[in-house]
């Protein structure tokens, strides 16, 4: 009789499908905020990085507002899963300079 070892710790950050939801790129990153922003004006940091996978959505919106894009920040104070308190951005869109904005 074989065992098998147990090795979960092997298994971590392998998914099971090749091929994954979306592209981690800064630039598909950038273009999932632009998508969101069709659908509503606004995003929070902790939004941003749950339901869109931008790990780091300040830097993506500092790349936007290069492109022209205004976008303002608000500061507001939420709590996370476990109670504790964070003050993040909350992203609010107001259009591109000079015009509809792209998608890039």
């Amino acid at each position: 009789m074989e065992y098998k070892k147990n090795r979960p710790a092997t298994q971590l950050g392998k998914p099971k499908s090749k091929k994954p939801l979306y592209g981690n790129s800064a630039s598909s990153q950038r273009a999932r905020l632009l998508k969101f922003f069709e659908l509503t004006p606004r995003i929070s940091t902790m939004e941003a990085r749950e339901m869109l996978g931008i790990l780091h959505p300040g830097g993506r919106i500092m790349e936007l507002r290069k492109k022209g894009y205004r976008i303002d920040t608000n500061w507001i104070e939420v709590s996370d899963a476990n109670g504790v308190m964070h003050r993040i951005g909350l992203y609010v869109y107001q259009g591109k300079s000079g015009g509809r904005y792209e998608i890039q």
